[in-house]
This record gives C-alpha cells, structure tokens and sequence, in this order.
C-alpha cells in the first residue's frame, strides 16, 4: 500500500539524523515511497545585525560552518542515492514552506532525550509539528518495524482522517491497532454508575469496528489525557501513537504527551 507516495526527512550534523534516516529509509521499504532530506543552516537573527552589522570574520565563520554542514550531510545522505536539500533560513519555516511548495505528504523529524527535556518549547521539531499542514513523524530512535500502534480517540467527526490513517499504516505494516479513547472525568465525576456502565459498552462497541486486515483492540481509560495517554503508551510499548491534528495547532494533551513519553508520535493532518 501506497500510503505516503513521497517522504521529506529533515538532517543534520547530529545523532538524531542517523534515527530520522533509519525511520525515512524504513517506512519507504514498507510503503514503496520515495524519500528526500533536507537540511537547513540557520540564518543568524535579523534583529543582531543593527547591533553589530557586518562584519568580516563572522561572515568567513558562517560560510564555514556552512561548508561544514552541507560537505558532512551530503556524505553521509547523497551518497546512497537520495536527493538532499541544502537551504538557508530559519529550520522549522524552511521545513515546513518547502513541504508545502512540494507537496509531500509526510514530514519526518528527530528530537533527544527523555522526559520534560526531549522536546523543549520552540525546538524545530516542536514548530514543525505544531505549524506544518501535513503529517508530521517525531521520532527518536531507530527504526524497527512497528507491531503495535496507537490511535488516541476523541470520536469526533472531523477526526475521520486519522482513524483512516492508522488503519492504513497498521495494515502496510502489519501491526495492532490499539483504539484508545480518555473518558471525559466531568462525566465520571458526575454520571450515576449505571450510565458510566452504558457509556462504557457503547464505546467498546464503537472502538473494536475495524477493517479487513487490522487487528483492533480497544482501550477505554480514565483520568487526565495526557497522563493516562503517556502511561498506557510506556506501558503497552506502543512504537507509534497517532494523534489527529488541526492547521497550526497541537493542543495541550498532544503537547503533554511529547513532554511525558518516549513514544514515536505521528501528527495527522490528513491522507
């Protein structure tokens, strides 16, 4: 199955791009797509240059550092075959402006660490997943073919594309789909037991639908979101957790979750 027809991998000098190259190079072997990288060199700030205008050394600097990072992710991407994308600017507008002019249908990009530290506010991968019109893939491992995969719920309409989504890519990879919806807690708080009860079996109704070819378990929890989201997810071992996304925006359980989980996450914005 074609699910991603082209994939736009974002590189550069650090550990995290060997991960973004396993990930790119591993969902193509699956999905028959074709990948490019693309890596940016950060403009210096606009708003230094009337403080210390120009100046010489740090412009042969620059074009150094420059040198340096295009010589080293062209070895390390060109060399196997795949187009590499060399840019100046700020990385996440680059990014995200370059995706869109080109129409990939899929971004993928790496973030470090662990914890409250592994996706500081205002990283590129951050931007990325919170500006970009496409799907976004934060990674941070390497890859390994994916078995058990995670759809976060909230059962509304407009969230059709994601439930899609995951049942393609299950299906590509051939793993279980876990459907997973947090119960509202003003709803827990204040329902009788009989009717918590009924909500509960219509939902496990609801969320064990499937299509040919896709094992589906359904998860039903209580509590905070992103809480209950991130313990499930570290717990079950869930290589990818889908979330659905809306233009320029994550929302606040998504955003905890990156805090809280070391779980790949895949941003949808549509097939």
């Amino acid at each position: 199955m074609r699910l991603f027809n082209k994939i736009l991998a974002a590189v550069d000098n650090s550990e995290a791009s060997e991960y973004v190259k396993s990930w790119a190079e591993g969902f193509a072997t699956f999905m028959n797509s074709n990948v490019d990288y693309i890596t940016v060199f950060p403009n210096i700030p606009d708003i230094y240059m009337p403080v210390v205008g120009w100046n010489k050394e740090l412009e042969e600097n620059l074009n150094e550092a420059k040198r340096r990072l295009f010589s080293i992710t062209t070895e390390k991407f060109k060399k196997d075959g795949f187009n590499i994308h060399e840019l100046e600017g700020r990385p996440d507008d680059t990014i995200i402006k370059f995706s869109e002019d080109h129409n990939y249908p899929l971004i993928i990009v790496g973030f470090k660490g662990e914890g409250k530290s592994r996706v500081p506010v205002g990283s590129t991968a951050l931007n990325v997943a919170r500006e970009s019109k496409t799907n976004v893939l934060l990674i941070n491992g390497r890859f390994r073919k994916p078995e058990r995969i995670g759809l976060a719920e909230d059962l509304e309409h407009n969230n059709r594309s994601s439930l899609l989504m995951a049942f393609a890519l299950s299906k590509s990879l051939g793993a279980k789909l876990f459907r997973v919806h947090v119960v509202d807690q003003h709803f827990i708080k204040n329902a009788p037991d009989y009717l918590t009860s009924e909500l509960k079996f219509e939902l496990q109704l609801e969320l064990s639908k499937s299509v040919p070819g896709v094992d589906v378990e359904p998860v039903i929890l209580e509590g905070d979101p992103s809480f209950e989201l991130s313990y499930w997810a570290i717990k079950k071992e869930i290589d990818i957790m889908i979330f659905p996304g809306s233009n320029n925006r994550l929302g606040l359980v998504v955003e905890e979750f990156l805090m809280q989980a070391p779980t790949n996450v895949l941003i949808c914005r549509g097939l």
